[in-house]
């Protein structure tokens, strides 16, 4: 079995850095406390992806393009997002029985140790570009979101009511619609009694009086109140 070879390797054999440049690199990358992939990234010497790629071979892991796969939303609530961003990986899908992970380097045990256990699940790691990483964490944990992603947890954790359906309404009788046109018309007839009842005892207002149409006016005045009461009465006996 070949030896894995080392990103220093990998970057020089490939052309992507010089020796010297490489050196440069490696000094700033100690100095700052950083990896050497990221030292180059930033120096940005060599392209993104190629860099991606050879660190990918160099660590044994898969290099993927995010925008050829599908992440599965229903893994990616399961994280919290202040997590995410802090160790800078998303959760694309359950693939061969692992959780798999799209990272610019590997999750420290602790984080793996997590999400076995949120999961259930080994957790299995796949290398992408930062800037396509730094996308997907804005597009599936913006700021702000730890909140909504929390509830929708506990939405789908919660069992679902079961919605029993309502049975349809029975169609009236013919003997319930001759009662219902009864006791409207019932209901019109009283409230014209009524309102007549009322204007005789209290006198018509002297506004009608005045007016040569206070007849017509006050026919259109009983028949609004009585037509509202009939109306009010069909509905309610309606089904």
């Amino acid at each position: 079995m070949a030896e894995r070879r080392t990103l220093e390797m990998i970057l020089l054999e490939n052309k992507l850095v010089s020796e010297e440049q490489l050196k440069q690199i490696a000094n700033y990358a100690n100095a700052v406390g950083i990896d050497l992939h990221e030292g180059v990234l930033q120096k940005k010497v060599a392209p993104p992806e190629a860099v991606m790629m050879a660190y990918a071979e160099s660590v044994g892991l898969p290099f993927i393009h995010l925008a050829d796969v599908s992440i599965d939303e229903e893994i990616t609530v399961q994280i919290d997002p202040i997590t995410a961003r802090q160790y800078s990986f998303v959760p694309i899908s359950i693939d061969q029985g692992h959780v798999l992970l799209a990272t610019t380097k590997p999750v420290i045990p602790d984080v793996e140790a997590e999400l076995r256990m949120i999961f259930n699940l080994p957790v299995r790691c796949a290398i992408c570009t930062p800037a396509e990483l730094n996308g997907a964490i804005t597009e599936y944990y913006p700021r702000g979101s730890s909140r909504i992603i929390k509830a929708k947890r506990e939405k789908a954790a919660q069992p679902q009511p079961v919605v029993e359906a309502s049975e349809p309404a029975e169609p009236m009788t013919d003997e319930e619609k001759k009662n219902r046109l009864l006791m409207s018309v019932v209901a019109f007839n009283f409230s014209v009694a009524s309102v007549c009842f009322t204007l005789y005892h209290l006198g018509i207002p002297k506004w009608m009086r005045d007016t040569w149409y206070q007849y017509p006016l006050l026919t259109l005045f009983v028949l609004g109140i009585a037509g509202t009461v009939a109306f009010i009465t069909w509905k309610r006996l309606s089904r």
